[in-house]
């Protein structure tokens, strides 16, 4: 009997011991996940950054482009004026 209970107890230790290290290894586990989960969520925000850079840098060059028309068309606009006041200045008087 005495072989028995020593047998049972030294694989009680055993089953003990592995349960452990089944612990140990699901807490690594566990630490790892969270690692790369972070590091996901880091370079997601990091894209999303990036894309509201560029968004930023698009409004702003179609902006430019918009306001540099304009301001052509105005700049137009006025030499039009000019060049009819010139012709009317000029105009010989009767």
């Amino acid at each position: 009997m005495d072989k028995n209970k020593n047998f049972l107890f030294h694989e009680n230790q055993n089953q003990n011991g592995q349960n452990h290290q089944t612990d140990s290894q699901s807490a690594k586990l566990a630490v790892i996940a969270g690692a790369i989960t972070t590091l996901g969520d880091v370079l997601a925000t990091m894209a999303s950054v990036l894309a509201i850079e560029e968004a930023r840098q698009e409004q702003s060059e179609n902006g430019n482009n918009g306001n540099s028309k304009n301001m052509q068309k105005q700049l137009d606009y006025l030499t039009s004026e000019m060049e009819k006041i010139k012709k009317h200045i000029n105009l010989p008087r009767r």
